[in-house]
C-alpha cells in the first residue's frame, strides 16, 4: 500500500466554505426539544436553525453598535444645533435692542438702516417707544 491512500467507509464529510469554523455547543435537553420542534415548523434541520440565530444575533449586534454610535452622533449635532439656535436668538435679541435704543434715542441712521423706505412712518412712530426695557434716564 505504499503511494496509496486509504479510503475510509460511509458518507464523505460536507465541504465546508474556507472562511467558516465549527462551533460546537451543550444546550440543555429540554432546549433542544424546543429547537427541534421550531425547525420542525420552519421545515429546517436544528442545526441551521441553530445557525441562523447565531448569525442573526451576530448580525444585529453589529447593526445595533452602528446605531448607538449613529445614534450619539446625531444628539451631538442636535446638541449644536440648539447651541447655535441659542446664539442666534441672543443676537437677534441684543439687534433688537440695540435698534430700540437707537431708535428711541432719535438715531436716524439706525432708522435708515433697520427700515430703508419707511423712514418717515418710524420718525412719525418714535415716540410711541414707550415699552422699552430700561429707565427714561438712560435712553
Amino acid at each position: 500500500m505504499t503511494g496509496e491512500t486509504k479510503k475510509k467507509a460511509g458518507r464523505p464529510p460536507k465541504a465546508r466554505p474556507a472562511d467558516t469554523s465549527e462551533l460546537r455547543i451543550t444546550i440543555p435537553t429540554h432546549e433542544i426539544e424546543y429547537i427541534k420542534q421550531v425547525a420542525a415548523i420552519k421545515g429546517i434541520e436544528p442545526g441551521a436553525l441553530v445557525r441562523k440565530a447565531v448569525e442573526t444575533h451576530v448580525s444585529l449586534g453589529e447593526r445595533l453598535e452602528k446605531i448607538e454610535a449613529d445614534m450619539n452622533e446625531v444628539r451631538g449635532l442636535h446638541s449644536s444645533i440648539l447651541t447655535s439656535l441659542d446664539r442666534i436668538a441672543e443676537f437677534i435679541a441684543r439687534r433688537e435692542r440695540d435698534y430700540r435704543i437707537a431708535l428711541a434715542g432719535g438715531d436716524i441712521q439706525v432708522a435708515d438702516e433697520v427700515f430703508a423706505d419707511d423712514v418717515m412712518d418710524v420718525r412719525r412712530d418714535l415716540p410711541e417707544y414707550d415699552d422699552l426695557p430700561f429707565e427714561e434716564d438712560d435712553r
